[in-house]
């Protein structure tokens, strides 16, 4: 029932080349684990009072209430979190009123529901939160079809009781722990860098393949970006955090820059990598590079694990023997290598450095000094880097939105739903058809085909698990026992997997149903009939009023290379003169076009049409940006660059072939250096040098992208 992958979907992402002990070590005590523990104890605990009491209307409204509610409750602060609250209670109520009170006519049923389809979807205007909402109070209004209350009002109070329920608990634990999920994302924000910092390590490997590597690199570049968005939704968003007189607010906003820092120094030093593996071949310093980055990713790692404590962290960077051994031995080896050669090893040494240095403020807890927090107070407004969800309903009453498609999509598939059930004999269990349309509809075919795969293997394999437990116990409270315990691995993995936790809630479901009706054979065949068919429609239905990325290619490429451009304009002007909102928000817009471009190009190789893209020379565009960008991030970093270092006819040049401009004229184009490209004097004149050999590329590869 995962509507939102808020998080990656995979455990070992985080953990690298960890042991399988610390990955589960990291799971039982992480924040999904806890919060799953606290979620399922909060729905179920309701339900077996008023079951106990005798109240099973209660018990079921109670109950519905606080586990579809809780869904709606995603990591974010306190005041945030409290405007869900109360939007999530009001809607889930009138929801559940408007439907109870109609469904004594199924035609009456069928126009409200339709209706609740196009407008629950039509949420999403207003941003991410609310477009959650909307989506979970259409399933509340499936789950009050299936449950078929006698009395609406009652029902619909029960609802709203086991809403405030779920959210005060929420409330009282993020009132005692303010910064718990601020802390979680920090975290795996550093385990994502980690990653990173580990692929790097690979491009100085001889026996790893550049152009899949170049893709993994890519692909944990969107992931770092993501969690750095998060940190700023959940950080600048709070005002208790950001009052300036919150010391642990200033803690957490200088870790934050800190993780950007790091990452850039990540990012920054980008290379030939087939040039930097032929120049260094012989010798050991190819494989003492490697090593000494995977030893500073494995102290992110580390320094991930504590750095949800306040308290400073004792790391082992500056003391690690193994790495100092390895640093000297690297070091020594220069004196052995060419002028060419030791360039190249003294930048990677530099750059491990900086991330040596930041690695240690971090652990450290160190801060910068109250001068330079109210200089930087001043200069920046940070209002300016939260993603807004301030839009407006009459820009998307078109065809032309997205959104409006979508939402007039999923309610010819509800009323196509009706159609369809009617013609079928009646079944208690119809409104599972329903429930699976709004969790395996998407906007995006490639979203909807993979949400449809997983909820097909995790529903089927979770049949199997049901039946097995059914042969060999026969104990209703045992089998509630497998339940809630199935229950809980649904919460666990709701923002890590979405077919294991499809798998973990299909037992629960059949086990619980089955142990308080009976006719458990009768159950599993519906389950499985009614989810083959909301499956089957949602994919045909992908082709009424179609979202194809394969279509905003040519856009998602402009986009990313005005950013890339914009982003080129403020790293060569002179740092004395640099605004410091439109320099980081020039960074901050090329890393997220980048990111968009990916996502779309991932998107559109799921779709029928991928037989006539290109996707090698996509995949080629991709890369030539995600290059640019890291040598404009060197530049942007350079405390050597001067804004004279620019050749303005250079940089005309670049701007002309990302562009896809006419070329300039012969004679005014500045001659680039290919034996310069190889020997690197760090200089801004090199560095764009580099930068305008890729643009040429890039033009050679767009052409048939952008035209």
């Amino acid at each position: 029932m995962q509507l939102l992958t808020v998080y990656p979907h995979s455990l070992t992402y985080f953990m690298g080349k960890n042991s399988i002990g610390s990955t589960i070590s990291y799971f039982f005590l992480g924040e999904y684990f806890s919060d799953a523990l606290r979620t399922t104890i909060t729905v179920v605990l309701p339900i077996i009072l008023f079951f106990y009491l005798g109240n099973h209307e209660a018990a079921k409204g109670i109950g519905v209430g606080a586990l579809l509610i809780s869904l709606t409750d995603l990591p974010d602060n306190r005041l945030n979190k409290l405007k869900t609250a109360l939007s999530s209670i009001i809607v889930f109520f009138l929801a559940t009123w408007v439907v109870s009170s109609v469904l004594y006519n199924p035609y009456l049923t069928a126009t409200v529901v339709v209706m609740a389809a196009f407008g629950c979807s039509m949420f999403a205007v207003y941003g991410q939160k609310l477009s959650l909402i909307g989506t979970m109070a259409l399933i509340v209004c499936t789950f009050v079809m299936g449950l078929h209350p006698a009395r609406p009002l009652y029902f619909s109070s029960y609802i709203l009781v086991g809403g405030v329920w779920y959210y005060v608990i929420s409330l009282i634990q993020i009132l005692i722990r303010p910064y718990r999920s601020l802390h979680h994302a920090i975290f795996e924000c550093l385990m994502s860098s980690a990653a990173f910092l580990n692929a790097k390590a690979k491009n100085y490997d001889v026996d790893v393949p550049l152009d899949p590597q170049q893709k993994e690199a890519i692909k944990l570049h969107i992931k770092v970006n993501q969690k750095h968005e998060l940190i700023r939704n959940l950080l600048l968003t709070d005002k208790y955090a950001m009052n300036p007189d919150n010391p642990k607010g200033r803690l957490l906003l200088e870790r934050a820059r800190l993780l950007i820092d790091l990452y850039e120094q990540l990012n920054a030093v980008h290379y030939d990598y087939a040039l930097v593996r032929k120049t260094l071949a012989t010798g050991p310093n190819l494989q003492l590079i490697a090593s000494l980055i995977r030893l500073l990713a494995k102290e992110l790692e580390q320094l991930g694990r504590h750095v949800r404590s306040a308290k400073a962290y004792k790391g082992e960077v500056a003391t690690n023997i193994e790495y100092q051994q390895q640093r000297i031995l690297l070091l020594q080896e220069m004196e052995r290598l060419n002028e060419s050669q030791r360039k190249i090893v003294l930048k990677v040494v530099s750059n491990m450095n900086d991330i040596v240095r930041i690695i240690e403020m971090i652990r450290g807890n160190e801060r910068a000094t109250e001068k330079h927090l109210q200089e930087l107070s001043g200069k920046i407004s940070y209002p300016l880097f939260i993603t807004g969800d301030r839009f407006s309903i009459k820009e998307h009453l078109t065809l032309k939105s997205p959104i409006f498609r979508f939402s007039l999509r999923l309610a010819i598939c509800f009323l196509f739903g009706f159609l369809l059930i009617w013609q079928l004999d009646p079944s208690k269990y119809s409104y599972w058809l329903f429930l699976t349309l709004v969790i395996v509809a998407r906007p995006k075919f490639s979203i909807t085909w993979k949400r449809n795969l997983q909820r097909l293997k995790g529903s089927m394999g979770g049949v199997v698990i049901g039946l097995i437990i059914i042969y060999f116990v026969k104990s209703p409270a045992v089998l509630l026992s497998f339940s809630v315990v199935f229950l809980l691995g649904f919460y666990a993995f709701n923002r890590l997997n979405y077919t294991i936790s499809v798998l973990c809630i299909t037992p629960a479901v059949i086990l619980t149903l089955g142990s308080y009706q009976g006719h458990f054979d009768h159950l599993v065949h519906d389950r499985i009939i009614f989810t083959v068919l909301g499956c089957v429609i949602a994919i045909f239905a992908t082709y009424l009023f179609p979202i194809w990325d394969s279509h905003q290619l040519r856009a998602k490429i402009t986009d990313a290379v005005k950013a890339s451009i914009r982003y080129l304009e403020v790293a060569i002007q002179n740092q004395a003169e640099r605004d410091e909102n439109q320099s980081r928000m020039a960074r901050k817009n090329a890393n997220l076009s980048l990111s968009g471009l990916s996502e779309a190009i991932e998107s559109a190789s799921q779709e029928p049409m991928r037989k006539h893209i290109d996707f090698n020379g996509l995949y080629d565009v991709q890369a030539i940006i995600y290059q640019i960008n890291a040598i404009i991030t060197s530049i942007y970093l350079s405390g050597r660059h001067q804004p004279g270092q620019a050749n303005t006819l250079l940089v005309k040049q670049i701007v002309s072939n990302l562009s896809n401009e006419t070329e300039l004229k012969s004679d005014a184009v500045p001659c680039v250096d290919v034996m310069d490209l190889n020997h690197d004097d760090h200089s801004t004149g090199q560095k764009l040098a580099h930068i305008a050999a890729l643009s040429f590329e890039f033009k050679r590869f767009s052409a048939g992208f952008i035209g």
